[in-house]
């Protein structure tokens, strides 16, 4: 897929995203995202970005809790 930034082309990759909720950072990693290979613009799918939201919900302790993106298991 083309970029409509920069026509650069879009990679899968697994990326770490930081977020502010409720005052804390939260941290997390191994996120599936398709990343342009030439501007670094990033795309999300919806579902991904409510799978963040429910991680998000959670009440982590500590200053900086990291999430790993849950993987689905081979089919």
């Amino acid at each position: 897929m083309k970029c409509d930034l920069c026509q650069g082309e879009y990679r899968e990759k697994l990326i770490s995203r930081s977020y502010r909720h409720r005052s804390k950072t939260v941290l997390v990693e191994d996120v599936p995202a398709l990343v342009c290979d030439r501007c670094g613009d990033i795309l999300l799918t919806e579902e991904t970005a409510s799978r963040i939201h429910l991680l998000l919900e959670g009440d982590p302790d500590g200053a900086a809790p990291l999430y790993r993106f849950p993987q689905r298991s081979p089919r």
